[in-house]
């Protein structure tokens, strides 16, 4: 991430003085009969967090809070269904039975819908209503076939034919149109009824053979008590980079979340099922995130009956208070991976009746804020860069002088090491480890008091510096403690910063 890489940036300040080839200037300049020096300012500058963090990876955010605290976001992919599972059970259901024969009336359409689901009512968006009615009797029969509890702007549906005797009837090329009719089942079932009337004797006669079938059923709204059902979520996996270059060491989060952010547009108590929540460290462990509301799911927020089209949302925050976070966080994590499902009226109340619409939709989306208040003890990253030092031929020597004062309470320490093409290392920047940028001072809430100043030497001559000048590339061990050596935790603010200066003594050749 850019911030960890920025941070690299302060650890090779003394490195990015000798790659701008200060000596360049110095090719014309003609030469006295001694040893001259040369002193030359270099760098004199500001890093602050605002300018180190412009720029972020393409899976995270960061946002700065009015105080100014900095925090990274990592967001997963957005989760989401339907209720189109719903509705394609119920069709199943009538799409069994293309030709239902009519054996008494009234009789129960094979609408046995999921044995779950207790539905009141049902709108129908389109499908097809076929009849087939064989006369095998010697006479002409008026033939009417009503459901009840189908009703369109109030009329029942209602269909009227008369056929001759020993003839038939079928509307397969003209069925009737089901869309806008709504059903208002009793006790879930759907009653279908027929009447066959002799014209000539005003008898009541039957036909023989009457055949009855659904195609094309789409619904645009259910209600009643719509079952205790699993809708399958969805795997996914945010990656977190914060530690990519990691070697060793900790940092602990002081307050990191982790968030549920739902939308949804079902009309029924819904809860989540979380399968899996997982954090993977760079330890190669496997940490689960633990909480009573892991292991007993989240509410969902659902409209009433009387905000269908409405649009819930709810955000449920992990914290250190309610789960493990902190300790989960504080391990080194790369990635997290989790699998959520979503259960409808998981207390199982039949009398709280909900609604679903053919536009109804969950969706749960799930956020990880790292804040950068905290602590950081020992937080060892490398890195290798290209290094570009030019032709210093004429230089004996080189003393670089670095000055950094420095508002961020956290240090750098570094040791770096030149390497030519093949990789061998030729030299290090330093004879030990050593910390070039100290941590600025805090109070005991972890806030900046005070900047803290501090000058660094190192000098190439000679053997030494003719094997810097073959180095092609830089190989960068860098060590970050929070102040008080990870102690307590600090907080890292968006205008904190740096001033550097660099300064350099030249001493070239007498020709």
């Amino acid at each position: 991430m850019i911030f960890k890489n920025n941070l690299f940036l302060l650890a090779l300040l003394l490195l990015g003085a000798t790659a701008c080839n200060p000596f360049g200037d110095f090719d014309d300049i003609e030469q006295a009969p001694y040893t001259p020096e040369y002193a030359l300012s270099l760098v004199d500058t500001r890093f602050a967090m605002s300018d180190l963090l412009e720029n972020v990876e393409e899976n995270s955010t960061l946002t700065v809070d009015p105080d100014g605290l900095i925090r990274f976001k990592y967001t997963g992919d957005v989760i989401s269904r339907t209720s189109e599972d719903v509705f394609n059970s119920i069709n199943a259901t009538l799409e069994q039975f293309p030709a239902i024969p009519l054996l008494f009336s009234p009789m129960p359409l094979p609408f046995s819908q999921p044995e779950e689901l207790e539905i009141d009512r049902l709108d129908i968006k389109s499908g097809d209503f076929y009849i087939n009615i064989t006369n095998n009797t010697e006479e002409e029969l008026m033939v009417t076939i009503t459901v009840p509890q189908a009703t369109r702007n109030g009329e029942v549906l209602e269909i009227v034919e008369t056929v001759a005797a020993g003839d038939f009837f079928n509307n397969q090329d003209d069925p009737i149109s089901l869309a806008d009719y709504r059903l208002i089942p009793t006790g879930g079932t759907v009653f279908i009824e027929y009447t066959s009337i002799a014209t000539a004797s005003n008898e009541e006669v039957d036909p023989n053979l009457i055949f009855v079938g659904f195609e094309g059923l789409e619904f645009t709204y259910a209600e009643g008590y719509l079952g205790n059902q699993v809708y399958e979520g969805g795997r996914d996996t945010i990656e977190i980079d914060f530690f990519d270059s990691w070697i060793q060491g900790d940092v602990y989060f002081e307050d990191p979340i982790i968030t549920f952010n739902f939308d949804n547009s079902f009309g029924i108590p819904t809860r989540s099922v979380v399968n899996v929540f997982d954090i993977f460290t760079v330890r190669e462990e496997v940490l689960p995130l633990e909480s009573e509301f892991i292991s007993g799911g989240i509410d969902f927020p659902y409209p009433d009956l009387n905000e269908v089209g409405a649009l819930k949302t709810r955000s449920f925050v992990f914290t250190k208070e309610n789960s493990n976070i902190d300790e989960v966080l504080g391990a080194g994590p790369v990635a997290i991976d989790y699998d959520v499902n979503a259960l409808t009226n998981p207390d199982e109340l039949v009398d709280i009746r909900g609604f679903i619409t053919d536009s109804s939709f969950y969706r749960v989306q799930v956020e990880v804020e790292l804040p950068m208040y905290g602590r950081a003890t020992q937080f060892v990253v490398t890195d290798t860069f290209d290094l570009a030092l030019g032709d210093f031929d004429d230089a004996t020597f080189a003393e670089f002088k670095l000055v950094a004062e420095n508002e961020l309470p956290l240090s750098v320490e570094t040791q770096s090491y030149f390497l030519n093409d093949e990789g061998v290392v030729l030299d290090s920047l330093l004879a030990a480890p050593e910390r070039l940028i100290a941590a600025a001072p805090v109070d005991a809430e972890g806030n900046v008091i005070g900047v803290e100043r501090r000058e660094t030497f190192v000098t190439f001559a000679d053997e030494r510096l003719q094997r810097l000048l073959k180095a092609t590339r830089v190989l960068v061990n860098a060590t970050f403690n929070t102040t008080t050596d990870g102690d307590q935790s600090v907080r890292v603010l968006n205008e904190q910063g740096v001033d550097v200066g660099i300064g350099v003594r030249v001493g070239l050749e007498n020709e």
